[in-house]
């Protein structure tokens, strides 16, 4: 497994030597395989890691974990840093596997902070991918969702990387007996409550026994094709971006003849590149508000407006397509 994870780290070039790491480590399997897999690469990596763990503090025993990933950093003389959950300080907004999604990038990013690095690593791996393909493929996605889990991404100057993404969840347990490393279990994992256990739980093992023993796998391949043409689509209209448009009082605007010239496929990625820009949240904007857009550009007349979701509006004029935020 190490030798993959090294071709992993190699192929997206993930770590320069003396990069500062935090890894964040749950107790689980996975995360604790990313740990010592790291440490044990580290002699060719050199690198600075430190271990990071959230106890979300919605299980019984999670403050086990957080003992166990203490001492097991202890063990290895990593530095640590924990914190826990206290709900009754946070306010629940959306679904709670969503707001926990938030919360533990929040809490990496101050760990990051904290140890004066760029660099935090992820224990995504291959099944984690396939799932996330289908979890987006219900819900409704393009491209971009279709490329699920990036091994190497920037949020708020942060690297975040996932050096065991293309190591089955298979080879990660084979690893752990080998090396005879000790782990917790989540035992929420095997609950339905959350969308993407449903996903793990249900539909995986029926795809996997009835239409395709290699399913897993295809879905990894696919959303590393999707990537791919995702980044190719991405650098041209950056590019047409970097051309065409202006921003004056808060408005951004772009030539509107330049535009709808485009062909479709970019034209998408720029309105999803404006819509970052003014921070909104992409996973609300639908294929739906796509075809509005697309509506707006050639049949309805100057002046006439497409509302986002997150205040975003999108406006024509005569020679401009201009987005803004509606004032609250």
């Amino acid at each position: 497994m190490n030798q993959q994870v090294l071709n992993t780290i190699n192929k997206y070039k993930m770590f320069e030597q003396g990069d500062r790491v935090v890894v964040a480590v749950s107790g689980g399997p996975d995360s604790m395989a990313l740990l010592y897999s790291l440490k044990e690469l580290n002699a060719r990596l050199c690198l600075s890691l430190c271990v990071a763990h959230l106890d979300h503090g919605i299980r019984k025993n999670s403050s086990k974990d957080h003992a166990f990933v203490k001492k097991t950093a202890q063990s290895l003389g990593l530095p640590f840093y924990g914190k826990a959950l206290d709900w009754k300080h946070i306010k629940r907004a959306g679904s709670l596997e969503e707001q926990l999604r938030r919360l533990r990038y929040d809490f990496l990013l101050k760990a990051a902070k904290k140890f004066r690095s760029k660099k935090i690593a992820l224990a995504h791996h291959r099944d984690d991918q396939a799932e996330t393909v289908l979890m987006r493929l219900l819900r409704g996605s393009g491209l971009y969702g279709m490329a699920a889990i990036l091994p190497k991404r920037i949020i708020d100057g942060h690297v975040i990387v996932r050096p065991l993404l293309e190591v089955s969840r298979k080879d990660i347990l084979k690893y752990l007996k080998a090396e005879r490393v000790g782990f917790r279990i989540d035992e929420t994992n095997f609950e339905d409550r959350f969308f993407r256990n449903k996903i793990r739980n249900r539909l995986l093992p029926v795809l996997e026994k009835d239409y395709n023993a290699n399913i897993r796998e295809v879905l990894s391949y696919f959303a590393s094709s999707a990537g791919a043409d995702y980044d190719f689509l991405s650098r041209q209209a950056d590019a047409f971006l970097k051309k065409n448009l202006k921003e004056k009082n808060s408005v951004l605007s772009i030539p509107l003849a330049r535009f709808k010239k485009l062909d479709i496929a970019l034209r998408r990625l720029v309105i999803r590149d404006l819509v970052c820009r003014l921070k909104g949240d992409l996973r609300l904007v639908t294929f739906q508000h796509a075809q509005e857009v697309e509506e707006l550009l050639f049949f309805r007349p100057q002046l006439s407006q497409v509302h986002l979701p997150g205040r975003i509006i999108v406006s024509k004029t005569s020679s401009t397509l201009d987005i803004f935020l509606r004032k609250a």
